[in-house]
């Protein structure tokens, strides 16, 4: 497949991951946070400069759709689908441990980020482990399902291994 139509299947998963997020998320606690799988994917698989463009993308597409975070989304997914690209030129990139350990870092940092912007903004005090703690369930879906999601991203994609 060409460089072109794969990015034409990946933007076009995005759209279709953030519609499915949109919708199911309201109605299951435990669904994942596929936008933020595909950012993480976007950056093992496809290099630091694709993991930095979609990844603001994803970001924008997510904080439009989000408590106004959308400036802080676009910045925090762009950050993550580089630093998931240099961390996978240090591991091996096809390791499910490396992919849970990713998704597990990304998700504790977009909780993270997140928590605290929130708290500046609106005076609150949650605190991270709280937030964390609360979104338990979310958060091992995202991750458990992670190295799953990414062979059937690379499948669709016919990203070679």
């Amino acid at each position: 497949m060409t460089k072109t139509k794969t990015r034409i299947y990946l933007y076009s998963l995005l759209i279709i991951s953030v519609l499915m997020q949109i919708v199911l998320m309201r109605h299951l606690n435990w669904f994942p946070d596929i936008i933020l799988l595909m950012a993480v994917f976007t950056g093992i698989f496809m290099g630091p400069g694709q993991g930095a463009v979609f990844g603001s993308i994803a970001g924008l597409l997510r904080g439009t759709f989000s408590a106004g975070t959308v400036v802080l989304d676009i910045f925090l997914f762009s950050l993550l689908g580089v630093m998931s690209s240099l961390l996978a030129k240090k591991f091996y990139r096809q390791n499910p441990v490396f992919q849970i350990a990713v998704t597990m870092a990304a998700s504790f940092i977009v909780v993270a980020v997140h928590t605290l912007y929130l708290n500046f903004v609106s005076g609150n005090d949650l605190t991270v482990p709280f937030v964390i703690l609360s979104s338990r369930m979310h958060l091992a879906v995202t991750v458990l399902i992670s190295p799953f999601v990414f062979i059937l991203l690379k499948k669709i994609l016919r990203l070679e291994e």
